[in-house]
């Protein structure tokens, strides 16, 4: 059984760059047979804020297809929000339910969920923190409860470009071969918030995969600089939780590529 209720709250801002936005939201409720032949019910939530107007109505057809491509997971081809806000919200509800045994599967234990949870709940929140400078940033937060209890919390960071109508990597900002010094800024950085000197006592603290503490595409555009996430597991262990390190404009100038981005800040 699939029970979809959709809402539309229609906001309309504009940004410096003149992208207005707008709001929208579906729920996705189903249920799935556990090990144990009971169900367990599972609610997706997605609540988004997108493009919805950007100078004429050529670009924000583009604009609305890389958004749904690039944040939405949806296909090349698809521009209409709210077909592509209702697969994806399925796809959540299909990646986090259990493989259907039939019979040419052999029953595996690791593909059901604990038997004790009862009700799963998903939600993701996708909202925008930058709207300048011809770029765009977008925040998905998931959230995921078991039992009505928080689980985990996790962010995921995504920039297009207006420019070039693409979503934006790391390459697409710093010369090659930068890497390894961002990276380094990075990790001073960690040790200025932790308030520590080096390496032992990061791990002392619980970031234990430092290795992992590289500059990757999972960052945001702010009036202050670039804001790289690294989400819980990745570089220290659960209980440390996320962690964000800003780096400031004026300190990244010095590796920006010809066409960077940073030219524009």
């Amino acid at each position: 059984m699939l029970l979809m209720l959709i809402t539309l709250a229609a906001s309309s801002c504009k940004g410096k760059n003149e992208v207005a936005l707008a709001n929208d939201s579906i729920v996705v409720e189903d249920a799935f047979k556990k090990s144990n032949g009971e169900l367990c019910k599972i609610k997706t939530r997605v609540e988004i804020t997108y493009p919805n107007e950007y100078k004429d109505s050529e670009s924000t057809l583009k604009l609305k297809e890389l958004f749904c491509k690039s944040v939405l997971n949806a296909s090349s081809d698809v521009s209409d929000i709210k077909a592509a806000l209702d697969h994806y919200a399925k796809s959540i509800i299909t990646q986090n339910s259990p493989i259907q045994i039939t019979s040419d599967n052999a029953y595996n234990e690791e593909d059901y969920d604990d038997i004790d949870i009862d009700n799963f709940e998903i939600t993701v929140r996708i909202t925008n923190v930058y709207n300048n400078n011809d770029l765009l940033s977008f925040c998905c937060e998931k959230s995921v409860k078991k039992n009505n209890n928080q689980a985990s919390v996790s962010h995921r960071y995504v920039n297009l470009d207006l420019l070039s109508m693409k979503k934006m990597t790391h390459n697409d900002l710093f010369l090659n071969g930068s890497e390894q010094q961002v990276t380094q800024m990075l990790k001073s950085k960690l040790m200025e918030q932790e308030g520590v000197k080096d390496d032992d006592e990061l791990n002392d603290l619980g970031y234990f995969n430092l290795q992992n503490l590289v500059i990757t595409d999972n960052f945001y555009f702010s009036d202050k600089g670039i804001t790289w996430g690294f989400v819980p597991g990745v570089i220290a262990v659960p209980a440390v939780g996320e962690t964000t390190l800003l780096l400031p404009f004026e300190e990244l100038m010095r590796f920006k590529c010809e066409d960077s981005a940073l030219n524009r800040i």
